[in-house]
């Protein structure tokens, strides 16, 4: 995008075109015809992706890991990875559904310091194993469905945490014990409603803590507000923020069972949805933060003509510096000084071979159409007759590279509204003091 809109600007000043309206409308225009073409039927930039196979949607996930080279992945990496967003994709598909249907929901855990290769998806949502939870403990548990009881309010047991509000406290009354003996009637209830497990968004006072185990109920604590909404999901619970009413019936969730987890050196708790919810967490390991939050960040996409008003030849200048930009952008996708060519059939894109220079790779950049005899190419930056493209039939190639439709429409957009939006500036203020 970003080469995209300074080779605007930039050739557009050196046409000197007699003004730079002329060219914003002819970029419109030609914006807008962009998008029509794109968004059409007849559109050959698009792929048919077939989800009863796994290749192109893996395909997918790995060539927008590869446009993101600060993730510091080697081949292997990518295919792990493209892989596990895939599966995590698949997870969040709802099973025998009918009618409109809404995708589930992905959960992210990030864990620093660990291979890639320890990178893993899980059905249900992983949380921290809490303190002195032991493998027999969940044996204990039985088959399911669990209840489970979740608070988003403190209950730490402080006086300070009630808010700023004036308590009345009556002499020879002490407020920390009462807060105590408000929590453990609280246990009380909880255990003789035979909830197991009971979740805390924040602090649990370490004697509910110690009384809920003694009844063995698996206590979680510390939540944390970035999962209160995924553990309501995936439990049906109501969150409670009140300690001092009993917990109403409908407030409690289920959960179908719960394991232990291990992604690296790092032990995981796991809650199993009920009824096949499409829920899923994937956790992502990487060497070092900067790395893992560049990893984040990618595993994660617009619709037109006007009256231009502008002179014939204008109007070519502004569109050969439109075309011009755009090949630009393809040409900046070689890295090694390697020519760039396009063949005169299907206007996809080629490389030449390393090995062997005078010749092309067998396939097109994409990997659709296999290289033969009759197919004329030429470098992509010499001129060449005008033609349209054929498209691509009754291919059984599969693509090796894709990308979000989507979110490349819409940075085409956006690096031309940018680049009129600069072009449109008549003066700068500059402040000399």
């Amino acid at each position: 995008m970003g080469i995209f809109t300074l080779r605007l600007i930039e050739s557009t000043q050196k046409l000197g075109l007699r003004t730079v309206a002329a060219a914003s409308k002819v970029y419109k225009h030609l914006l807008d015809e962009c998008n029509l073409y794109l968004k059409g039927d007849s559109c050959i930039c698009k792929v048919r992706v077939d989800f009863t196979s796994c290749d192109s949607l893996v395909a997918l996930a790995t060539s927008m890991l590869t446009s993101k080279p600060a993730c510091m992945l080697n081949s292997r990496e990518k295919q792990h990875i493209g892989s596990l967003i895939t599966q995590a994709f698949l997870y969040s598909i709802p099973c025998n559904s009918s009618g409109a249907t809404c995708f589930g929901r992905t959960v992210t855990i990030a864990i620093e310091s660990q291979s890639v290769s320890d990178a893993a998806v899980f059905p249900g949502l992983l949380v921290d194993v809490p303190e002195m939870l032991q493998p027999a403990d969940l044996k204990r548990l039985g088959s399911g469905p669990l209840k489970v009881v979740l608070f988003n309010t403190s209950l730490a047991g402080d006086i300070s945490e009630v808010g700023d509000v004036a308590l009345e406290v009556y002499g020879g009354v002490d407020p920390d014990f009462e807060v105590l003996r408000q929590l453990l009637r609280l246990g009380e209830h909880i255990v003789k409603n035979e909830a197991t497990l009971f979740a805390c968004q924040k602090v649990v006072h370490p004697v509910l803590q110690q009384y809920l185990r003694e009844h063995g109920v698996i206590v979680i604590e510390r939540l944390g507000l970035g999962l209160m909404d995924p553990f309501v999901q995936i439990t049906g619970a109501q969150a409670v923020a009140s300690l001092c009413s009993p917990v109403p019936p409908e407030a409690y969730g289920l959960i179908k069972g719960l394991s232990f987890q291990s992604c690296g050196s790092r032990e995981l708790l796991q809650l199993l949805p009920c009824k096949d919810f499409p829920f899923s967490t994937m956790v992502l390991c990487h060497r070092n933060e900067t790395m893992l939050e560049e990893l984040k960040s990618q595993s994660m996409v617009a619709k037109t003509a006007t009256s231009l008003g502008v002179s014939h030849s204008e109007f070519l200048m502004a569109s050969e510096v439109f075309c011009s930009s755009l090949r630009a952008v393809t040409l900046s996708l070689e890295h090694d000084g390697q020519d760039c060519l396009i063949d005169l059939t299907y206007a996809h894109r080629w490389v030449p071979d390393m090995d062997s220079p005078n010749s092309v790779k067998r396939a097109c950049g994409c990997g659709l159409v296999e290289d033969r005899s009759n197919l004329d190419k030429t470098p992509l930056n010499t001129a060449y007759h005008t033609f349209c493209p054929v498209s691509l039939e009754n291919t059984d190639n599969q693509p090796k590279i894709l990308d979000s439709f989507s979110a490349k429409l819409s940075a085409l957009n956006v690096a031309v509204e940018i680049a009129n939006l600069v072009l449109d500036l008549k003066y700068i203020i500059r402040d000399v003091n």
